[in-house]
């Protein structure tokens, strides 16, 4: 087999509206009881096996928030249609984390970083091609980073007593432009 290294594009965007979403993200989590929120592998607290359901109150509030952001991104795909086609929270406290993983189904992984008080903990991408995992992401908290599915990724281990609060979904960008 014949292995080609393909450049690609990832993003990130600073969202200005994050400070009021940051406090009404956290308040939402603490307000919710075990019906709604479980753990899920090494993570936290996480409502993955909700993702579908749009009716949640933040999904809705977010939604409106993250619109143009989207849109400045399919403008750079040169596309016309942004998809979102599932949704969840994802919280880390000390010793928990999100293993090497792929989204499936999707062109497009979003990270939006509600609580990351320390730069340690944010995703870590694999080159596959170099055989390590990438260090050149600039993320704080406050950004949406998107990037390819396909990139392997992972949410490290939280060694430290801070804790970490991110928004991920799956997005398909469509109706190309050129």
């Amino acid at each position: 087999m014949n292995v080609i290294q393909l450049n690609t594009l990832g993003f990130i965007q600073k969202i200005k509206e994050h400070e009021e979403f940051k406090k009404y993200m956290l308040d939402y989590i603490n307000e919710r009881n075990s019906d709604t929120i479980e753990s899920y592998g090494h993570v936290s607290y996480t409502d993955w096996n909700h993702n579908t359901n749009v009716n949640r109150q933040y999904v809705t509030k977010i939604g409106k928030i993250l619109q143009p952001y989207l849109n400045n991104v399919a403008k750079k795909l040169k596309a016309t249609e942004v998809v979102v086609s599932n949704i969840w929270f994802q919280h880390y406290e000390k010793d928990s984390g999100h293993n090497w993983h792929y989204h499936t189904e999707s062109n497009w992984s979003a990270i939006y970083y509600i609580d990351l008080p320390d730069n340690v903990l944010k995703t870590q991408l694999f080159d596959l091609h170099e055989n390590k995992i990438l260090s050149n992401t600039n993320i704080e908290e406050g950004d949406l980073f998107i990037f390819p599915s396909t990139i392997l990724h992972r949410s490290p281990v939280n060694r430290t007593n801070n804790t970490k609060t991110v928004i991920s979904f799956n997005l398909n960008f469509d109706g190309v432009f050129i």
